[in-house]
Order: structure tokens, then sequence, then C-alpha cells
């Protein structure tokens, strides 16, 4: 069971041959703004820009810019593909061109339906778009969960309670061979699974990507070279206060993970949603709950509840309560120049395919990063993460035509880009009619679900 959304007619799926023409560029390399540009695209790819191109001799569409601003699609780093088929066109009309999946499922499995699931085989699907037989943003897919002996999650759900070596080369080497792009590892993995894997992974090519786990310090995770860590894990932990480090060894920790080149993913709007009982009802009143099911919704309801439990049971709080100190920590590393992510945790309550991202933005704004940092998080900063900064994140000829075109300059209102004037990916236009079309065909049938 999987997506399968077919490609159809020119704005409706189909590529064709684009110009867009008197275009102002932020091409990301850079703040410069390349005013009245043109840009054409063929099969998908960015071929020319420059100031004075020729119109097209084949037939193709033209996009009259005048006034308005491209820039590069945007790139979620932290999703979750799963209950909602209708994600994959909402992150497109949100202008997610890519995103990075961080759970990988492969066939149907019973006890995953049960809590929710509708997507299933994710390899498929990142294939099917690939090759045009669907629509939705580029997938770069973890393989299932990589855990400990006795796992977070149940151990029917898609993910492996690790006990020993000869276990741990056996995933690696299966995760490898079916085409998987990175591991994604979990809390309660032992030290020594960490470091076995770590050391696995080396073989097969596969960045490690994921919490860090309980039991192992961030110093050593970050010196054995974990390619991103998410949530701002290990820096805190609103499961085990105790670990929580404090300011001097966050901003240590900030340089350490710099110099390592280590990524930071912190999924701010996750932490002030997953259970935050007090906001509960303010996230239901808006706009982006309209597209999603009333099954969804009440699956939300339950998990906040029982998410809000397991930290009063604890005697802890929430990780909403711990916003200031993730804004500090944000703050510290952009003070060291460590790389930060944008990623969503698409799966936690009240965080809506798409829509997120934008919210996602405006929490790493208030956190102190500039519009210029809060964009490079997003586009070429994700891109060099996924090692596709030859494909994505800039807007340069011979790279993938993933735009957003936005009425305003997003450098200057962060806005621009949640209200754009359409969206293109791998060539495909949708305009901001199409996108609005597509909205309100999804927020009919969630209406009725």
């Amino acid at each position: 069971m999987h997506w399968q959304g077919k490609m159809k007619n020119n704005n409706k799926g189909e590529k064709s041959m684009i110009f867009i023409k008197n275009i102002h560029i932020l091409s990301m390399k850079n703040k410069k703004i390349d005013e009245n540009q043109s840009v054409v695209i063929r099969e998908g790819v960015i071929e020319a820009i420059g100031k004075d191109l020729p119109m097209p001799a084949a037939f193709c569409t033209i996009i009259d810019g005048s006034g308005q601003y491209v820039m590069p699609g945007l790139i979620n780093m932290h999703v979750h593909l799963g209950d909602n088929p209708n994600d994959l066109l909402l992150y497109l009309v949100n202008g997610i061109t890519t995103i990075r999946n961080m759970w990988g499922y492969e066939r149907f499995k019973l006890g995953h339906y049960f809590f929710g699931t509708r997507v299933f085989d994710h390899l498929k699907l990142k294939k099917d778009i690939e090759d045009g037989l669907a629509e939705g943003p580029n997938i770069y897919t973890a393989g299932p969960l990589l855990d400990g002996e006795n796992p977070f999650f149940p151990k029917f759900m898609y993910l492996h309670a690790l006990k020993d070596t000869k276990q741990i080369e056996k995933i690696i080497k299966s995760q490898a061979k079916k085409g998987y792009d990175f591991l994604k590892i979990y809390s309660k993995l032992s030290l020594e699974n960490f470091d076995d894997i770590m050391e696995i992974s080396k073989k097969y090519a596969l960045p490690v990507v994921g919490h860090v786990p309980d039991a192992v310090d961030l110093e050593h995770a970050i010196k054995l070279k974990i390619h991103s860590m998410e949530h701002l894990y290990g820096f805190m932990n609103p499961y085990y206060p105790e670990k929580n480090l404090g300011n001097e060894q966050i901003l240590k920790m900030a340089g350490f993970a710099a110099s390592g080149n280590v990524w930071n993913c912190p999924t701010l709007i996750a932490n002030e949603r997953l259970a935050n009982i007090d906001r509960q009802a303010e996230f239901e009143d808006e706009e982006q709950m309209d597209y999603i099911s009333l099954k969804n919704k009440k699956a939300m309801r339950v998990l906040v509840r029982e998410s809000d439990k397991v930290f009063t049971k604890a005697g802890n709080v929430g990780p909403h309560e711990y916003m200031e100190q993730l804004f500090h920590i944000i703050g510290c590393l952009k003070r060291e120049g460590a790389g930060i992510l944008m990623g969503t945790d698409k799966s936690v309550p009240y965080v809506v395919a798409g829509f997120s991202g934008h919210k996602e933005m405006q929490l790493l704004s208030q956190a102190g990063m500039s519009n210029f940092e809060v964009l490079k998080s997003a586009t070429i900063d994700a891109a060099k993460c996924l090692y596709k900064d030859k494909e994505l994140g800039t807007i340069e000829p011979g790279k993938k035509a993933d735009l957003i075109l936005s009425r305003s300059n997003p450098l200057e209102d962060l806005c621009a880009v949640s209200n754009h004037a359409g969206v293109i990916k791998s060539g495909v236009y949708y305009s901001r009619e199409k996108c609005d079309e597509i909205l309100q065909k999804i927020k009919t049938e969630m209406a009725y679900t």
C-alpha cells in the first residue's frame, strides 16, 4: 500500500520546457539578489540563467516573473512518512520539494497499520517519484529504525532491537543493499551498539543520523562522527533532565560539533508541541488542521495526553518547557559555526506536513537566526548534509529545477515563502492557483473523513 498520485498534463504534473522571464533570483549561493533575470528549464533541470536570454523556439510554458523572486525549493530534514497519503502533496504545495524520511517502512505490516500507518514501501515510493509515476517531493530515506535490545517503540514495528555485532553488520549490509540513504539510530542503543554501528557504517558508506542514545555521551557521539543529531538531544534530554548540559558545556560541545562537521536538526516545532497540553486548543484552531482527517486529529489528542503522562509520571516537564534553553543552544551552535538544519519531525501531534516547515522557520528566526541563515538551513545546508549539493540547494545551471516563486523578497520576510506565487518541482509547474486547487480538494476530503 503506497501513494499512487499519477503525473498528468502540464500544471497538473507533466514536465515541459519552462521559460521564466524578468525575475529576481535569490540563488542561495550568497545573499545577493540577481535582478531581472531569465531562467530556462528543460527536462526538469535548470539549463540557463541570464539577463537577455532568447525566448526558446520550442513550445514551453512562459512565466512572467516581473516584480517577483525565485529561490530554491525547501528541504525538510526530519519527517516521517506514514499516516497520511496527502502529505506528499501538502509538502509540494508548501514549497517543500525534498524530504529526509527518518524511518523507512517496507511491506504492509498489520501492527503499523493499527498504529495509523497508511503509507508503506518507502523505497518504491521514492522510485515512483523519481520516475515521474507519482507526485511528491524528492525522498531520501532511512531504513527501519536501529534501537537497543529493549527498544523505545514496540518490537512489532519496523525496527531492529540490536544485540550483538554480527546482527548489526547483517542489518546494515541489508539496508545498504536495498538502497537506503542513511541509518537512523534511536535512544535505547547501548554504548557498544552505538560504537559498532559507527564503525560498520563506514564499510557500507551509510551516514548515521538520529538521537544521541541515552547511554552515549555527546562528546563521544561527535568524536565518532555521527552525521546529524536530532532534536538537540545530547545537549538536553527531557526524558533524563539530569543529563542536560550546563551553558559552559553547551558552548564547548557546539564548538566541537562545528569542528567535527556534525549537523544539528533542532525540530523546534516538535519540541514545542509533543506534550503541550496547555496550548492544545490553540494548536487545534490552526489553519493547517483543516488538511488532516478527524481520525488523525483524534490520534494527535491521544498522543499529546499520553506524552504528557510520560513526563508527569517521571516527575519531569515536557520539552516545550525547554524552548528558551533550545533557543540558547541554537545561539551557541550559530556562534560556533555549527551546521543547523530545518526539520519538523512530522508525526508529532499538531505538526502537519508542509505547513509545519514554515512554522519551524519562524521558530528558528525566534532563536536568533537571520532570515538568510534560516533559508540556508532549508536549502544549501540541507543539500550539503544529504551530500546532494551538486543537485539541490541553489539556483545554478545543471541543478534540479526545484524552485519557489514569491511576490516579495524572502530575505526581508520569511512569510514570502509560505505565501508563495508558485512552485516548480523537477520542472513541473504548480501555479499558485493550482496549489490552492489542490489544497481545497484535500480540505473538502478531510471534512468528510
